[in-house]
């Protein structure tokens, strides 16, 4: 059985295999509240998303697995710090957010949480259990946007504890020790991590009055950020592709209140692939053999569609997922083999009421 039939007669949907045909089918509960952020775990077995509560300044996130009902995360205090401390009594946490998963032998979670002075702090989970949490890295100053590397080796995160917003690597193997500051520019503040597939280069976007810019760290023992990307206004949101090769990217440098999706190859300079996209929160989402690059264009009138395009160019297709009101997405390749998308959506084409978005999943054929 598949990963989406699965999830499709978890809620009694129809079971019919799942195919591009059929669209996105909805596999969240419908709720005051939109889905966001969409998060496949490496093994595509589990999916984490957002629900923010916009009236109640509230985000949660909660893990959906197929057969049983969504898991909200929430955090607890606990004086341990290793991957299996023990967990005490639940807190009040108003934010909890940011969820990424460790690669999976590793088997667990890292997310921010907000307190009652609303100041974020990194904790660490089982992904299995998603019971509680550690808290780890203390410091006073918010801490976020934390990312595993894909090798298990770092932690690495954007922190505010030296006045502004730079970026630390946290030793996943001695997370007792305190992490290491890695961004150099005092004039920047640095957040939007993305890996390289083998774990050993790190970008990110320094802020700053200048304009927005992507930079990368090729040896993160002895860390040298460089100028990735600079083109004017705003660049953000790098996503390396599987292979490590390219960089894709949103710039709005050709006009400041349109984004479009850009990528760095090996060689030559950044390339227009399409204009006037929806960022995505987690950037441009790479197809696991690199050969496509799945976005939302910015399209009222066509109810922002999903499309795929090639990184080298061309016209982006349709993907036909049958939804309006597109936004974050994400893609992953079960243990089936198939390629999988979840993506936040208002509905489907032919819904009677389009309110708060809700996660849907569809097989992909590109």
């Amino acid at each position: 059985m598949t990963l989406l039939l699965s999830m499709l007669l978890a809620q009694g949907a129809s079971s019919a295999p799942p195919t591009a045909g059929r669209g996105a089918q909805a596999v969240t509960p419908a709720v005051s509240a939109n889905a966001q952020s969409p998060r496949w775990s490496p093994d595509g077995a589990s999916l984490a998303y957002e629900l923010n509560f916009h009236e109640k300044k509230q985000v949660q996130t909660w893990v959906y697995r197929p057969g049983q009902e969504p898991t909200q995360v929430q955090p607890r205090s606990s004086s341990g710090s290793s991957m299996t401390a023990g967990f005490q009594t639940a807190g009040t946490e108003q934010v909890v957010h940011e969820l990424d998963w460790s690669p999976a032998d590793l088997g667990a979670v890292v997310y921010a949480a907000s307190g009652a002075e609303r100041d974020y702090e990194l904790y660490l989970a089982q992904a299995d259990t998603l019971l509680g949490g550690s808290p780890i890295a203390p410091s006073p100053g918010a801490d976020g946007g934390a990312r595993f590397s894909p090798d298990g080796r770092w932690i690495a995160f954007s922190s505010a504890r030296s006045g502004q917003g730079d970026i630390y690597l946290l030793s996943v193997a001695n997370l007792e020790q305190p992490p290491k500051r890695i961004s150099t520019d005092s004039q920047a503040s640095e957040l939007y991590l993305g890996w390289s597939g083998d774990g050993k280069r790190l970008a990110w976007v320094g802020h700053s009055p200048k304009g927005d810019s992507i930079y990368v760290v090729d040896d993160l023992l002895r860390p040298k950020p460089r100028v990735l990307v600079q083109l004017g206004q705003t660049q953000t949101r790098p996503s390396f592709s599987p292979d490590g090769q390219s960089v894709a990217f949103y710039s709005n440098h050709q006009e400041q209140e349109r984004f479009d999706l850009l990528v760095l190859g090996p060689s030559g300079p950044p390339k227009v692939l399409a204009e006037d996209v929806v960022l995505n929160h987690d950037g441009p989402s790479w197809s696991p053999d690199g050969q496509h690059i799945v976005f939302v264009s910015n399209n009222d009138a066509a109810f922002d569609p999903v499309l795929a395009v090639s990184p080298l160019g061309g016209v982006p297709v349709l993907v036909d997922t049958r939804t309006v009101g597109n936004g974050d997405l994400d893609l992953t390749q079960g243990t089936d083999g198939q390629l999988y998308i979840a993506l936040s959506a208002q509905g489907r084409l032919k819904d009677p009421v389009r309110d708060y978005k809700r996660l849907y999943v569809m097989a992909l054929d590109l």
